[in-house]
């Protein structure tokens, strides 16, 4: 680990203090000192790891992976070593690189945080397993798995990640080795294997990644105090009628964070943004991110602006406003209307309101003697919902049998796909399920981009529920207005109809647990979604005929049935 490439950022991401009081590099693997053994490992009793002569690939290796991000602007890995794991298909969803420590992890009754690097060739989730025994039981085997630690994002590929994982357990236990699992998912329908690196394993009290591609930045730090007390500060803004409260002078922060609140709009609508203010000899500013690229763009000199781009609305800048009319320094905040582009594509969009002095940078002003720390200014995030008057359906199916077996159809008895309904209002939907099936549930997905991540630069795309078959009555269920705020995806499940069935019926599917392990029997194409009792998913995707499942000892939830793994 090259302790120098976080003292390099500490004024980015956290004092260098804590770096030397707070976290502890566990292996770095830039020598075989930094660890006493790496290896393959699968904790499924029936692997082939285990029962065979498979050894697995993982080893150190040279690290070639160790080039600038040009969005980061630095190397977020220029280590000389790194650990390099074939994930094999041939391993379970719990196999990995087994880290054996120099020194234990002692765990406590309070969260820690251990950060790992990933750099992947293939999307994946991960996962990090805790090996080890009680103090006071030396003759326990070294390899009790104490913990299962999930962390709320994948490992996308292509690029270096730190990814955070929480651990907690009871006094008086040490780890002795972690298992970095580099692919959670089942390997069932994986055909071939691929590599995973990893490195830098550390210790930390921060919940938050050491590095990360920063979207919509400021110039300062987000904890950043508001400074002018009670004299200058925002109470809140606006969007047209459309209001979210900030309250700076109690809450006494540069920046506010407000992309829970979502103000509407429509292409080619014209709209006045407000910020409530009290203070003089300020200037307000207003950007959307109109291309969503993550960032707010404008072009300027100190003469003037430009390209306004992203920027528009403002009330001063070089003794102009966002309309071409000459301005005052003393006009105060108040920002002129702008228009809604005609093209604009239906989307959720980050806006950004800004208190400043004579300053049109988003991230707010750096000026010698015009910091906006200094001057009382603040920085608001918001999304803008920019939506038509109608919005598109459409029924999917998914991989793991959704769709099948039924079907779901609007109020008059008509297919989904290819209609539309009004923008935030309310409307019904009937379930149709095929001969000898019933309904089950559905899946009711909300928002834009609803094929793709629920997220995009940190801004949420869309929304899913799922709807009961209990809440249906008469096989029909209104989806109510307030989720009707973009596109919506419908996805039906149906099960075979118990009261169907007969001698002649083959069960069309069944779980049976075992010992370290669960066996699934399904005689058509089933969907299958194996969640732990603390709510990490172990198993989503199809199931035909049989297939085995690795677990943890414990209590899962297998298409909502509880199962008993011992």
């Amino acid at each position: 680990m090259n302790i120098m490439k976080y003292m390099c950022l500490a004024s980015l991401f956290f004092p260098i203090a804590a770096v030397a009081q707070q976290d502890k590099t566990l292996c770095d693997f830039e020598t075989p000192e930094s660890y006493k053994s790496v290896r393959a490992y699968d904790t499924c009793p029936t692997s082939p790891f285990n029962l065979s002569n498979l050894k697995g690939n993982v080893q150190v290796v040279e690290n070639d992976l160790n080039a600038e991000d040009p969005e980061m602007g630095f190397a977020p890995n220029s280590s000389n070593y790194i650990l390099g794991v074939q994930r094999s298909r041939y391993g379970s969803n719990t196999f990995g690189a087994l880290v054996e420590l120099k020194e234990p992890l002692a765990l406590k009754r309070e969260t820690q945080y251990v950060h790992v690097k990933f750099y992947s060739t293939q999307d994946a989730p991960v996962m990090l397993i805790g090996l080890g025994n009680r103090d006071d039981r030396p003759w326990q085997p070294a390899t009790i798995e104490q913990f299962w630690s999930v962390p709320t994002s994948k490992v996308h590929a292509g690029a270096w990640q730190d990814v955070v994982f929480p651990i907690m357990g009871a006094n008086g236990i040490s780890i002795k080795s972690l298992l970095v699992v580099v692919d959670r998912q089942s390997p069932h329908n994986q055909m071939s294997d691929f590599a995973v690196f990893i490195d830098d394993i550390t210790l930390s009290s921060k919940a938050n990644p050491f590095f990360s591609k920063s979207v919509y930045p400021i110039n300062y730090e987000e904890s950043t105090a508001h400074t002018r007390g009670d004299e200058r500060y925002v109470k809140n803004v606006k969007l047209g009628s459309q209001s979210v409260a900030i309250n700076q002078n109690s809450d006494k922060k540069l920046y506010f964070n407000k992309t829970a609140n979502i103000f509407l709009a429509k292409p080619g609508e014209t709209v006045t943004p407000t910020i409530d203010w009290k203070g003089i000899w300020m200037h307000g500013y207003a950007y959307l991110d109109k291309d969503d690229n993550g960032k707010f763009d404008v072009d300027y000199t100190n003469s003037g602006i430009t390209n306004a781009r992203d920027l528009v609305s403002y009330s001063y800048y070089k003794d102009k406003n966002s309309a071409g009319s000459r301005a005052s320094s003393d006009c105060g905040v108040g920002l002129p209307s702008f228009k809604i582009d005609d093209d604009m594509k239906p989307g959720i969009y980050r806006m950004r309101y800004k208190v400043d002095w004579d300053n049109v940078d988003p991230g707010g002003s750096t000026a010698t003697g015009n910091l906006i720390t200094g001057n009382g200014g603040a920085l608001i995030d918001v999304l803008v919902n920019i939506h038509n008057d109608e919005v598109n359906l459409f029924r999917a199916t998914e991989e793991n049998g959704g769709g099948l077996n039924g079907d779901v159809l609007l109020a008059d008895g008509k297919q989904l796909t290819g209609r539309t309904t009004p923008f935030g209002q309310a409307f019904v939907i009937k379930s149709k399920p095929a001969e000898g099936f019933v309904l089950d549930y559905m899946k009711i997905r909300h928002g834009y981009n609803l094929e793709g991540a629920s997220t995009k630069n940190e801004n949420q795309q869309w929304k899913e529920f799922v709807v009961q078959a209990s809440q249906f009555v008469n096989n029909e269920y209104t989806i109510p207005a307030d989720c009707v705020d973009g596109d919506i995806r419908i996805v039906p499940f149906f099960k075979s109809d118990p009261t169907s069935v007969n001698d002649a019926t083959v069960k069309a599917f069944e779980v049976k647990a075992g010992q370290g392990e669960m066996t699934l029997t399904a005689s058509v194409p089933t969907h299958v979604d194996i969640v732990s009792v603390q709510g990490s998913t172990l198993f989503n995707g199809t199931v035909e005929g049989t297939q085995t499942i690795c677990a943890h000892k414990g209590v899962y939830v297998v298409n909502g049935e509880k199962v008993l793994v011992k």
